[in-house]
């Protein structure tokens, strides 16, 4: 009996001691509660601020983050004083942003923007409109040649009002997967020049006028050209190499006229941590060397065409024919793969040995500069 008891008080004793240790512990927490709460009333004007901060980094921050690619950047070309700006229409130029930092990219996007760039008033600084953003584009109302590659985003309904666009040298890289409402609003600018005749006859197919303009690259020779006694005796491999392309290698070796065993290699290729700035002027020196060389040989759409305008031989490599040839095909001296898939070499070779180049190109070059002469 006395054993039952003992154990009865045991257990309340034992009761009572975790009861006392919950209070304590909900005192101690009351106590820290009001503790934070006289500290938050003394504090209040702090923190307060403190808050205002926070919330005002973060807003910044998602602000920087979500109009990386669309602020309007601008920046100029020419140093000329504010009242001749002031009086200036104004106009935009493209410039182009890639995503991943350690890709790397082709200086060709920046030549087509120098080859606008000609066209534009010396005494006026561009706007600079990423090209993968003119939707989103909502700075200063501009006038925009909008020549050269674009990939139209899933969803787009394509340009910015604050955006007068003029379509002249225009490629789409992925016609077929278009939304309607693209090709409506893209029909509001028709008449559209193309770049080549896959992107003219797929806009005619949604009820578009267009037709092939040829690409502004083949006018470059307004700012880029050289004099006769500028003329060098280098010979320009760009992103070609001996040993990619047997074909192509045996005829470029019987070409008995020119030395071989001395070549400048050239890449399109640089990192897109360069400036915009930096892409220009690395774009400019590419122009100059192909401007005064004796030869190119480039796998290059981009390295081909300025060299018809800059009056330099040039034989473009392309192992597989590619649909943003189509329409300019003809105009260059070729190796590889025609229109019709088939393999050819399509070279105009002088009797004395030398590679020239073909003119077929020289009337659609003049018909853009007159388009564009009082752009």
């Amino acid at each position: 009996m006395k054993t039952k008891n003992i154990l009865y008080i045991h257990k309340e004793t034992l009761k009572l001691r975790k009861l006392n240790i919950f209070r304590k512990k909900n005192k101690k927490s009351k106590t820290s509660a009001k503790s934070f709460f006289a500290a938050v009333k003394i504090y209040k004007f702090k923190i307060i601020i403190i808050l205002i901060l926070l919330l005002l980094f973060i807003t910044i921050k998602y602000y920087k983050i979500n109009n990386k690619f669309t602020k309007n950047n601008k920046f100029f070309f020419f140093e000329k004083n504010q009242d001749e700006l002031n009086n200036c229409i104004n106009y935009g130029l493209m410039i182009y942003n890639y995503y991943n930092k350690e890709y790397m990219t082709n200086i060709g996007d920046y030549i087509q923007s120098l080859a606008a760039l000609q066209y534009l008033p010396k005494n006026c600084k561009p706007y600079l409109i990423y090209r993968d953003k003119v939707q989103y584009y909502n700075g200063t109302k501009v006038k925009l040649l909008m020549n050269g590659w674009h990939s139209i985003k899933e969803g787009s309904k394509y340009i910015s009002n604050q955006i007068i666009p003029i379509f002249l040298s225009y490629h789409i890289n992925n016609p077929k997967r278009l939304p309607s409402i693209y090709y409506k609003n893209l029909g509001n600018f028709s008449e559209i020049g193309c770049r080549d005749t896959n992107t003219r006859n797929e806009l005619i197919k949604h009820g578009i006028k267009a037709y092939f303009s040829s690409c502004l690259t083949t006018t470059l020779d307004i700012d880029y050209s050289a004099k006769d006694e500028e003329r060098t005796n280098d010979i320009i491999f760009t992103d070609y190499k001996f040993g990619s392309y047997s074909k192509a290698d045996k005829f470029i070796r019987s070409l008995k006229a020119y030395n071989f065993s001395k070549i400048i290699k050239i890449t399109h290729n640089f990192k897109p941590k360069l400036t915009h700035i930096e892409r220009f002027n690395l774009a400019k020196k590419l122009l100059d060397k192909y401007a005064r060389a004796k030869l190119v040989i480039t796998t290059r759409l981009h390295a081909a065409l300025p060299c018809l305008a800059l009056k330099t031989p040039v034989i473009l490599i392309n192992k597989n024919f590619d649909i943003r040839f189509s329409g300019l095909y003809k105009f260059l001296n070729t190796i590889g793969k025609n229109e019709q898939k088939k393999f050819e070499i399509k070279v105009n070779i002088d009797n004395k040995g030398f590679v020239y180049n073909s003119q077929k190109y020289l009337n659609y070059s003049i018909k853009l500069k007159e388009a564009l002469k009082n752009f």
